[in-house]
């Protein structure tokens, strides 16, 4: 059994990403830069994205590994990670448009925190460039985290079906 056309949404992650942002700790803090890497790949027949992800930020570095399944039925992304420092994620993306994708999710570090998050992905349209943007939540109120761009520096976009 094979995939259909329409698990190639999950190439939208495929390949070696670099993307760099600024962030900042709190809303008045100072904003500082960040690094990130995604390195995805297509496994298990092609029905599943596996992604490593590293993120350099004010000289610590975190390692992750999230996989990535489509429902075809919901036209949903759901994600499970899992990064070095024990925190972990879930997470469900739905593509509101062929470039736009909305990512709901919420971490959960060792100590029993959680951070409930939005990515906001924004693919260019020969799948090689984007613009993300993280939210956060707390007490009911979004605040943006991050704004970055990457760029795609090898692998298959979604253009390359």
């Amino acid at each position: 059994v094979r995939p259909g056309p329409e698990y190639d949404v999950l190439n939208a992650w495929a390949g070696d990403w670099v993307i760099q942002g600024e962030t900042t700790a709190t809303p008045s803090a100072p904003s500082y830069k960040f690094d990130w890497t995604l390195k995805g790949e297509r496994i298990l027949g092609g029905f599943f994205l596996q992604i490593h992800s590293m993120w350099k930020i004010q000289g610590t570095i975190q390692n992750g590994l999230v996989v990535t399944g489509y429902d075809p039925t919901k036209k949903t992304c759901a994600t499970h990670g899992f990064n070095d420092d024990g925190s972990w994620l879930v997470s469900t993306s739905t593509f509101t448009s062929e470039r736009t994708c909305i990512e709901n999710g919420s971490t959960y570090s060792p100590d029993g925190e959680v951070l409930k998050w939005r990515n906001t992905w924004n693919f260019s349209a020969d799948g090689k460039s984007l613009l993300v943007r993280m939210e956060s939540e707390k007490d009911g109120t979004w605040r943006i985290l991050h704004e970055a761009k990457g760029v795609r520096r090898q692998g298959r976009s979604p253009r390359d079906r």
